[in-house]
């Protein structure tokens, strides 16, 4: 979490540690003003005793997508492991102290969740009873353990899978665990048949009793079985830390330091040159490209479902929010929008060439060669994804020519933008000097600030889409071109700076 930092003498390491705490800080709120919108949207659907359930699994698939895309390499073997291991404390102490923090850490946030949680019902339909606090307080430890531990052993299963049969490629593995985490999600999602997020949730959710049925012998059923899995599963991953350790740290491999020779460029053919050399550099890291694809992958996955008429009728759903009434097409072109601007491989794409970006510009590259390349690589993942909405609109949406060039059109160049807008902020807070890749990836300064700029416009954005006026639409699209072009120029300035 950076804390640590903070009295660092260094001004710099003190000020990367205060945007890192600033952007955590920033996502937490973000996620209980979500958790207030869940709870508006149950209570018009008079279904508020069913928020505990949606809550407690928002809070186990949001954390165990949160560790696997984070990585386990940190536990395994940290950057601080020489100095943990130098502390008095005994050796089982030191090998799950990083672990022991994750916990905590997690605890503590699932803990103020679920009391925020409790504080809404109280709103809502008051529901008062102070003994509530002793599930709330149970759930807080079981939900940390359950996201941890699930996504740990799934995570060592499938790497020792694979290397029995000799298969060492890292995204590969990251890609397989992945999907068997969230296949239970998925397998809800496409069994429940309809466009509800609260069902598919819900469904999917450990915890299987509404607020009313808290104190029932049911709900204290589930929560014994809850401990219990969180126990065994608990106790074979500290099992597994403290007595395979060096195996599991012989497990894991860096192919960075093998790929990353980026002085090798050849001037004939620059623009492939540089894009061949970004997919390297791109799948060179398992965190950065666990960390980036998954937006891409959830906006295949979702134009696949459509196509398939998984739902069916779609095309005659819609949801009313105050004065306004919101069509299926327009709800699916705001999760379009969502999806190409909440991630983004552009934010630590400069500073993730670390110190070779020097040799780069001691030779005659400019620097827009450098950055469009990984400008590209971004539009590149979602490019498939844009092509498959085409086919959304025209068969699943029956739209006109006209509301169909035009949606494609702003979602197309909000891609665009928001992959400018990484890369500049990444020139302007640049940071080749680094010890690993999360520190890079996920807490690094231009990670931050475009993460909190694309909430932003994820906001903005989609309050205008729901007034549904092309007029407004082809407004945003015009601002957005106008923003793309004034930051491509300043991009192309910046290269003085950089040397």
């Amino acid at each position: 979490m950076q804390v640590s930092n903070l009295e660092s003498s260094n001004k710099e390491v003190r000020k990367h540690s205060i945007y890192t705490i600033a952007g955590y800080v920033t996502a937490f709120v973000m996620f209980l003003g979500y958790i207030v919108f869940i709870a508006v949207d149950l209570n018009m659907d008079n279904n508020l005793e069913d928020f505990f359930m949606l809550l407690t699994s928002l809070l186990f698939w949001v954390f165990g997508l949160w560790n696997l895309l984070s990585g386990f390499d940190e536990v395994i073997q940290s950057k601080d492991s020489d100095f943990i291991w130098s502390l008095p404390i005994k050796s089982w102490e030191a090998t799950l102290a990083i672990l022991i923090s994750k916990y905590l850490i997690h605890t503590t946030l699932t803990f103020l969740v679920l009391v925020f949680g409790f504080v809404i019902t109280i709103y809502y339909i008051g529901f008062s009873n102070i003994l509530i606090i002793i599930p709330i307080v149970i759930l807080s430890f079981i939900i940390p353990l359950l996201s941890i531990n699930i996504p740990f052993l799934i995570t060592l299963i499938v790497r020792s899978i694979l290397r029995i049969f000799n298969i060492r490629t890292r995204i590969f593995e990251s890609l397989l665990t992945l999907l068997l985490f969230i296949s239970p999600l998925v397998y809800h999602i496409v069994l429940s048949g309809e466009l509800d997020y609260k069902k598919w949730f819900i469904d999917a959710s450990i915890l299987r009793f509404s607020a009313h049925e808290i104190y029932t012998v049911g709900f204290f059923t589930n929560v014994l079985i809850l401990i219990v899995i969180a126990f065994l599963t608990t106790s074979l991953v500290s099992l597994i830390m403290i007595n395979f350790l060096s195996t599991l740290r012989n497990q894991l491999n860096h192919p960075q330091s093998k790929k990353r020779g980026t002085g090798e460029l050849s001037i004939n053919s620059k623009s492939f040159t540089f894009l061949l050399k970004e997919f390297r550099l791109y799948f060179s890291s398992m965190t950065y490209v666990m960390n980036t694809i998954l937006t891409p992958l959830i906006y295949f996955i979702l134009n696949i479902v459509l196509l398939m008429n998984v739902i069916p009728d779609l095309e005659t759903f819609s949801v009313q929010i105050l004065n306004f009434t919101i069509d299926a097409h327009l709800i699916y072109t705001v999760v379009c929008i969502i999806l190409v601007t909440l991630t983004t491989t552009t934010s630590c794409s400069i500073s993730f060439e670390g110190k070779s970006i020097w040799i780069m510009l001691t030779a005659p590259i400019d620097v827009w060669d450098i950055s469009s390349a990984k400008i590209i690589i971004n539009i590149l993942l979602f490019l498939p994804s844009i092509l498959l909405s085409f086919l959304v609109y025209i068969n699943v949406f029956n739209v006109n020519i006209f509301y169909l060039i035009t949606m494609l059109t702003l979602i197309l160049f909000t891609l665009i933008l928001i992959s400018v807008i990484g890369v500049y902020i990444n020139l302007k807070h640049p940071n080749f000097s680094w010890n690993n890749d999360m520190e890079v990836v996920k807490q690094s300064r231009g990670t931050i600030l475009t993460a909190v700029i694309s909430m932003i416009l994820i906001s903005i954005i989609s309050a205008l889409l729901v007034i549904n006026n092309i007029y407004i639409v082809n407004a945003i699209i015009v601002l957005e071109l106008i923003i793309i072009l004034n930051l491509i120029s300043k991009i192309k300035i910046i290269r003085i700076l950089l040397e």
